[in-house]
């Protein structure tokens, strides 16, 4: 497996887990209500400086989709290095 594969397959994972993790610290969870109004109501909290600050659990998914994205992005840039050197052969 070359290099850029396995640094794809890594941001894909790492994007995967992240938001599962931080699963674990979030609050706000309604028992009757949907899959929208829960991900838009739960906020993990972090005591900064005596107060707590509230950060959004919508916020870890997001960037949990954006590192998956780009660990797709780094294996198909990686077929197309290949697809490019072998047009260039010809």
């Amino acid at each position: 497996m070359q290099e850029k594969v396995k640094k794809g397959l890594i941001f894909i994972i790492i994007g995967i887990i992240l938001p599962f993790i931080f699963l674990l610290f979030a609050s706000g969870y309604q028992e009757g209500a949907g899959f929208i109004k829960n991900l838009l109501g739960l906020k993990i909290y972090v005591k900064i400086f005596g107060k707590n600050i509230g950060i959004p659990y919508r916020f870890t998914v997001a960037l949990g989709v954006i590192i998956v994205y780009i660990g797709i992005a780094i294996i198909l840039k990686k077929g197309e290095d290949k697809s490019s050197k072998s047009e260039l052969d010809r």
